[in-house]
This record gives structure tokens, sequence and C-alpha cells, in this order.
């Protein structure tokens, strides 16, 4: 009964969508206000109905109903109740619902929340939000159904979910990925309904932007957490393999970075309002292209939800209606926005504009190494390989330019920058440049080029938030607040920049056969390997190494437990790495197969500065989030002050025609 009642509501919500998408509309260009009294409520019944319906989903994970072919595929009676509520999310019909709940909820917080000026913007941005809910939810019921039966012959016991998402990243990445595309489906319906207005004002910018930052603080979460779990979860040691899957989330994030330096300028100076709305366009796009790529099954990937091709050629179908659709009204209307353009080469505005073209051409560069070897087999020329060589030689170069510019635009005037004050920054560069010498020569090969780039790079941004807090302390501590959050994120990539680098190219590692007794010495680390243990939990038997850590000065500092797991529902095997952490460096050792009665095969690595790459994501992630709140709060205190002086001169209206009468 449960998930005929998830269906039902699901069908009322995508009823309720497609009225929604089409109300709103009509009464902005009929000029009628009675219409628009159903938006709230339309809005309301929309959310409301399809919230029940995963609510639904999720009691039929609670109470094991296997005779649902979703729970029966991802879900088991020994499944802990943490991973019962992920697996919700954890595959392709849940995360599906997932995403059009999110942007439902989030639909309905502008709606009730709202008190923009500009109530026909809002409108056309619900229509189109509503149109978005309505495709999805059309492609749910008709090819992806999560409530779809078994019935009448149906498994007492599921199939268990993938051992790869019992981990904790499960909880967290997936959904602050799909948070991240639902802020750019806010963002593509608000560039649409400035395009159906034809016009895209600075008040539109701003009520734009703290969309635009959130969308970014989710896609930053959702990058840096997928990492995080491969490299804890996969036991391959790595953080980033340009695997096709992860571009496909990593692209948007791209672009997204470019289009929230963009809706800045949109804001402040009234400039780029073209761009703005292009970018939205298109980082809603690849985050289409993305979905499109992980369901189709067109790629071979462990992070892919589905391998259907009906599915993905659905998606491909949607994708082709919103982005011809938006495209095409891009080209009719884009004329008739208006932006300022009185600036010179060198200003913030020319460097900023530089950087969102440095980052929409890395996007590029990533998008054509993903989708080449698909499109060469296609076309029966044959299979090709790209892998990382490709993306390190297009993707760090780009990366190295777009820092360079990062560092220097907030220390340059808007409009025109005389030549004099630049001064300082070309020693800034070259103190940078040096540093980046001096690390690049400490590797065992000699200079390192790739090494001199990340040094560099990561240094010029220290070094241009230092000169830039000393020239701001003059102006006052409020001057220097008000940058603080740009500061902690550009400082977070700087500390990302400098544990990538570090990861990369000074990691050692081997790969050894070992067994009781045995030791190896690893980057000054001993490591011992003393005993095999069995292991045993509800949801798995492991085969565990035991093995000792001590220094260089033969102190035990700790034990590293890496695990070879069998689950007991399908018989899976899986490998969970140990890891020793702290600031300085990860002790990262994986257990492989069997070699002898007493020996295995064991990987064992020396990270340094591993866990910079996560710590500078969270410092992203924390400078985007006190932007976007403080872009909020200064958006309700202006929308208080424009109803105060709108009250006052209703009020004086008022007044004048008493005493006239």
């Amino acid at each position: 009964m449960i998930p005929e009642l998830g269906l039902i509501f699901l069908i009322i919500s995508t009823v309720s969508a497609l009225i929604l998408s089409f109300i709103p509309l009509y009464a902005s260009y009929s000029k009628n206000s009675y219409l628009f009294s159903y938006v709230k409520p339309l809005t309301a019944l929309m959310t409301v109905s399809i919230s029940t319906s995963i609510l639904c989903l999720l009691i039929s994970f609670l109470v094991d109903d296997f005779s649902v072919a979703y729970v029966a595929n991802h879900s088991n009676t020994q499944l802990a109740t943490l991973y019962k509520v992920a697996a919700v999310w954890g595959s392709h019909e849940g995360s599906m619902l997932f995403w059009v709940v999110s942007i439902a909820i989030w639909g309905c917080l502008i709606v009730f929340s709202s008190r923009y000026q500009d109530p026909l913007f809002v409108g056309r941005m619900i229509a189109i939000l509503a149109f978005v809910i309505a495709g999805f939810n059309l492609f749910m019921l008709f090819t992806s159904n999560p409530f779809a039966r078994l019935l009448p012959n149906f498994p007492i016991e599921g199939r268990d979910l993938n051992p790869i998402l019992q981990d904790i990243g499960l909880i967290f990445h997936p959904p602050m990925l799909f948070l991240g595309y639902v802020g750019l489906t806010i963002t593509f319906a608000a560039a649409i309904a400035a395009l159906l207005g034809g016009k895209f004002t600075q008040q539109h910018a701003s009520y734009l932007r703290p969309w635009v930052l959130m969308a970014w603080v989710f896609l930053t979460g959702g990058n840096a957490f997928g990492s995080w779990w491969a490299y804890n979860e996969l036991g391959w040691g790595g953080w980033w393999f340009w695997d096709p899957v992860e571009n496909a989330s990593f692209i948007p994030w791209l672009v997204a970075t470019a289009l929230l330096h963009s809706v800045v300028l949109s804001q402040h100076r009234s400039s780029f309002k073209v761009t703005t709305l292009l970018l939205c366009l298109l980082a809603f796009s690849l985050s289409l292209l993305g979905t499109f790529l992980v369901r189709s099954g067109i790629v071979q990937s462990v992070h892919a939800f589905a391998s259907d091709p009906t599915r993905g050629m659905s998606i491909l179908s949607l994708l082709g209606v919103f982005v011809c659709g938006a495209l095409t009204l891009f080209a009719l209307k884009g004329n008739l926005i208006k932006s300022k353009s009185d600036f010179s080469l060198i200003s913030r505005d020319s460097f900023i504009l530089l950087g969102n073209i440095v980052l929409v051409v890395a996007a590029i560069s990533v998008l054509l190494g993903t989708f080449y070897p698909l499109l060469f087999e296609l076309l029966n020329l044959g299979t090709l390989s790209v892998g990382a060589p490709y993306f390190n030689s297009m993707f760090v170069p780009l990366t190295f330019v777009a820092v360079l510019l990062m560092g220097a635009a907030p220390l340059i005037k808007w409009q025109k920058q005389s030549l004099k004050p630049l001064k300082p920054l070309l020693y800034l560069l070259a103190t940078a440049v040096a540093i980046g010498i001096i690390v690049a020569l400490q590797t065992r090969d000699g200079f390192n080029p790739w090494v001199f780039i990340g040094a560099t790079a990561a240094a010029w941004v220290i070094l241009t938030l230092g000169y830039l807090v000393f020239s701001l302390r003059q102006q006052g501590t409020a001057i220097i607040a008000k940058k603080v959050a740009m500061m902690i994120a550009h400082l977070g990539v700087a500390v990302t920049i400098i544990g990538a680098t570090a990861v990369s190219n000074f990691e050692s590692q081997e790969l050894l056969r070992m067994g009781p007794g045995q030791g190896k010495e690893v980057a000054g680390y001993t490591f011992v390997y003393e005993d095999t243990v069995d292991v045993e939990t509800n949801s798995y038997t492991a085969i565990q190494a035991n093995i000792r850590v001590m220094d260089s000065d033969e102190n035990d500092i700790g034990y590293i437990t890496p695990q070879r797991q069998t689950f007991k529902t399908n018989a899976m095997e899986t490998t969970q790495a140990g890891i020793m952490r702290n600031l300085v460096r990860d002790l990262y050792v994986s257990s492989g197969q069997q070699l002898s009665e007493t020996e295995y095969l064991v990987r064992i690595s020396h990270k340094p500065l591993a866990c910079w790459i996560w710590i500078g994501g969270l410092m992203m992630m924390f400078g985007g989030s006190i932007a976007a709140f403080s872009g909020l709060y200064s958006l309700r205190r202006t929308q208080a002050a424009s109803q105060t002086v709108q009250h006052r001169v209703n009020t004086d209206k008022a007044l004048q025609a008493k005493e006239l009468a």
C-alpha cells in the first residue's frame, strides 16, 4: 500500500508541476494578477506531494518491503538502518527522486520567502522550475519508476546495497552533489526568466548571487567528498583519477566557478550580464550532460549509477529539450540584455573576465578528453584511451593561469588601473617564482616542472592575500571583514593546490610480498607485518592484517589494519585500506590477494600533506557559505528598506488624497 501511495503522490506532483509551468507564464503575459494567486498553493501541492513520495520510498526501505524492485536490489534485512536511509539516494531511481524533491523544496522556499520587488521574475522562474520537475517526473514514471513492484513473485531477502556504497561517503557525497545540481537548476530558471522578461538588472543579479554561491558550495563539497570517499574506500591509494564520472561532476564546478565571479560583476558593475546568463545555461546543461554520462551506460566506471540505454536516451531527450530551448531563447532574446563595458585592459573587470574564459576553456578541455574516446568508438574508428597525461598537460597550465589572475584581481581597481601601483605585484610574482624553483628542485629527479607550477601558484595566492590584508588595514577592519569570505575561499584553493602537488609528486610507494614477522622501511617509517586475524561483523567477514608502524627512531607510533572484506549477503569482496593520518602525511596501506599460506600482496604508501586537499575544499565551502548568507542578509535588508520606502510613499499618497477630498 505504501509504494502505491508513493506512486500516486508522484503522479500528483507531476500534474501540479505541469499546471504550474503554464499558469505563471500565462499570467505574466496577460497581466492577470488573479492567476498569480494560484502559484503558492500549486507550489505547495507540488512540493508536499513529491516529498511525501520520497517518504513512502524511505518507509519501504525501513520496513524491508522487497516487493518493491528498487528496495530488493539495494537493501537487505541485515543492512544497518543508516545505510537503509542512504540507500534511498544510493542508486538511479532513488537519486533522481531525491534530485526532484530537492528542486521542489528549494523552489518552495523561493516562492514563500521571497519579498522580491519583481513578482513577474519570480513567477517565470518558478514556472521554469516546475517545467524541469515535470520533465524529470515523467522520466521516472515511464522509465525509472522507484515504486515498481515485483509482484506476485518477490524475494524474501534483498540483494543488499553495493558494498562499496556502505560507507559514510554515501551519506554526504551524493546529496551534496545533487544539491549543487539543484542550485544550478535554480540559476538556469532565473536566466530563462530574465530572458523571457527581456531584462537582467543589478537587482536580479543580487537576487541570483546567493543561489549561485550555494550551488557552488554544494558542488565543491560534492567533488571534495567524492574524492575523499574514493581515497578511503576503493583501496587504490589515489584521490583523483580523471574518471569519466568524476569529470561529469567536475566540469559543472568549473563553469559554476566562472558563473560565481561573473554574477558578482553583474551585481556590482552592471556588466557581463549576457555572459552571466549564458554561464547559467551552460552550467545547468553540463550538469544534465553529466547525468546522461553517469546513467546511460556509455562509459564503464565504478562510480556509474546505471547502464540502461533506454534511460540514457530519455535523459538525452530531456537534455535536448531543455538545452536547445534555452539556447534558442538566448539567441532570440540575448540582444535585449544591455551591459556596461567601460573598463580598460588593466582592471579588475578584465582580469575576472580573462579568468572566466580560462575556466570555461579548462572545462571544455576536460569535456573533450572525456567524450573524445566515446565519439571515436561511435564512429567505428576503433578504441582510444585518454588518461591522466592528457588531462594534466591541458588542465594544469590552464589552472596556473587562472590562479595567477585570481591572485592579482583583488589587488587591482575596477574599470582602470594605472601601471605604477602594479610594481608590488611584480615583486610578489618574482618571490612566488623563486619559491616554486626552490621547491621544484627538491624532487628526486631534479627540477620538476609540475612541482614548480603547483608551488608557484600556491605561493602566489598566499602572498597576494597577505599583501591584500596589509593594504586593507589602512581602510579599517570593516573593509577587511567584507573581504573575509573571498580570502578564505582563495586560501582554500592554495591549500588544495599544496596538498595535490605534494601527493602527486612526493609520494613514496612500495608493492610488497609480506607475511608475519616481515618488515619494510618506506619514507623513513618501518612497517612490520605482525599477524593476520579473522574479523566478523553483522555484514561481512574480513581478513585483517595487523601492521605495526615505527618512526625513524624505532618508536612505535601505532597500528594500521587493512582488510579484505567478504560480504555475507552476496559474497562480494572489497578492499578496505588502513590509513594513519596527521596534518603532515598519511601512511596508507592496502592488502591485496593472498600469495601463499601466510603471505599477502601489500601496498604501502607515504602520502605527504594528503589531508590538505580536503582541508582546502572545506575552506572553500566555508568561505562560499559566509558569502552566501551575507548576500541573503543584505538582500533582505534591501528588500525591507524598499518596502519601508514604498509604504511611506503609499501613506503620503493616501494622506494627499484624503486632504484633497
